[in-house]
């Protein structure tokens, strides 16, 4: 059993909520883009960079601790099948360990171009105007932080059942 703590579930649930209101205006936006385009011969200007630049971003690393939570990432078993779950833990404890390394620098690395983003005032240039899209910048940082959160715990719950002290969840 996973870490189910609520300082990691609240906050992973929010992203995950905030990254399906993107879904929902994205589709919205979308949809009256096509239908003013087509019927009216006026379409949103900036669709296209709105969708890519904020939409798409928040729908992809917002939920990523939520993923996390519910194992939703891809894993492949063909190996460790057999394992029992004190090394299965450990191996996961260990290639855990090695994701959050590169969670962090990928923190440490979005972090760094968000603020430069911010301090540059990077905008697009869309086919009439230009849109701001630095605070889009922030969305990976944050999602991939929140991630690395919910990793820790796991990583955590793996050691513990990796030496015997957990056991299906519980404490011994």
């Amino acid at each position: 059993m996973r870490p189910d703590h609520w300082s990691i579930q609240i906050p992973s649930n929010i992203l995950a909520y905030i990254g399906g209101i993107f879904i929902v205006l994205l589709m919205v936006q979308v949809v009256l883009d096509v239908a003013g385009r087509e019927i009216f011969g006026l379409p949103i200007d900036g669709t296209l960079e709105i969708v890519s630049f904020y939409y798409m971003v928040g729908v992809t690393f917002l939920p990523l601790a939520y993923v996390s939570h519910g194992e939703g990432h891809i894993m492949v078993e063909m190996f460790t099948r057999k394992l029992s779950r004190p090394r299965l833990a450990g191996l996961e404890a260990v290639i855990g360990i090695l994701c959050f390394a590169l969670v962090v620098v990928l923190v440490i690395q979005s972090w760094d171009a968000a603020l430069h983003s911010y301090e540059t005032v990077e905008m697009w240039e869309t086919s009439d105007d230009l849109i701001t899209i630095w605070p889009s910048r922030f969305v990976l940082p944050i999602g991939t932080f929140m991630m690395g959160v919910y990793m820790v715990y796991r990583i955590v719950d793996d050691i513990l059942i990796a030496l015997g002290k957990r056991d299906g969840g519980k404490m011994q």
